[in-house]
């Protein structure tokens, strides 16, 4: 089910030409740079984005720096595409669809040499973040992704979300406390699974008030059809069931939108 509603959704953005405004990027932090660096990355594919090998940018640095790099050629096949930046502080930052798979190359114009990493690496989120050790003449990247900031910012809209369904139920409705349980229960279950999805699709293509207006309103919809039978099957105080779960989710889901709009930071980490 959950594989049905991602592709739905790609499909859709796909289709009608969704564009959030967020942008993929690759940022590598070097270790032990101890003199003047360039690097780039090449990639498997001639273009990226609107990066091309054969697009040739006037790029602010040393002309034999600039020669190195376009001379430059890789003997599995990748391709230099333009773009590089001095590296000499540890940073290279590709802020604009960086290529999808890559190998990392870095020169160093002091000496007039070059490292190129052994293995190629992927492009794996909205905002792939990697840590690189030059140890022996090697590269060695690794992912560090901010997994914990991911769980924690979809755990706070959670809370959120569901603080509001539940004033609104409660204080509306004032339903006795038998009936509480079945509240909360299917609220939480609800938010816990929709926000889980925004962080999945945010993961890799970022989350704005594009994707909420086009595609939240249909979860909610569909939740307050079932959460208004729940609540006619086993609630005991609540005298109009639909119209409870209905307000409900109205109300969450304009929370929902202020928040998207005010602290997009919630929903997408760049």
């Amino acid at each position: 089910m959950f594989k049905k509603f991602m592709l739905i959704a790609l499909l859709l953005t796909s289709t009608i030409g969704i564009n959030n405004g967020y942008n993929q990027t690759t940022r590598i932090t070097f270790n032990g740079i101890k003199e003047t660096c360039y690097g780039t990355l090449l990639s498997r594919t001639s273009v990226s984005g609107t990066w091309s090998s054969e697009l040739s940018l006037d790029l602010n640095a040393p002309e034999e720096v600039k020669t190195f790099f376009k001379g430059f050629k890789d003997e599995d096949g990748f391709f230099y595409l333009n773009y590089f930046q001095d590296l000499t502080d540890g940073l290279l930052y590709w802020p604009f669809y960086p290529p999808e798979e890559f190998k990392v190359l870095l020169y160093y114009p002091d000496s007039d040499t070059f490292l190129v990493s052994d293995a190629s690496y992927h492009r794996y989120a909205l905002s792939s973040t990697f840590e690189a050790d030059i140890l022996d003449g090697r590269i060695d990247l690794k992912t560090n992704y901010d997994y914990t900031k991911l769980i924690m910012i979809t755990l706070c809209r959670i809370l959120i979300s569901l603080a509001a369904s539940l004033i609104v139920t409660l204080v509306f409705y004032k339903p006795i406390k038998k009936d509480h349980p079945i509240i909360l229960t299917s609220n939480l279950v609800f938010q816990i699974i929709l926000h889980t999805l925004i962080s999945v699709y945010s993961y890799r293509y970022g989350f704005s008030i594009v994707e909420y207006f086009l595609f939240i309103w249909i979860f909610y919809l569909l939740f307050a059809f079932l959460q208004g039978y729940l609540y006619k099957k086993k609630a005991l105080s609540i005298a109009s069931p639909y119209l409870c779960a209905l307000l409900s989710g109205v109300i969450t889901y304009a929370v929902g939108l202020l928040l998207v709009d005010i602290v997009p930071s919630l929903f997408t980490i760049v």
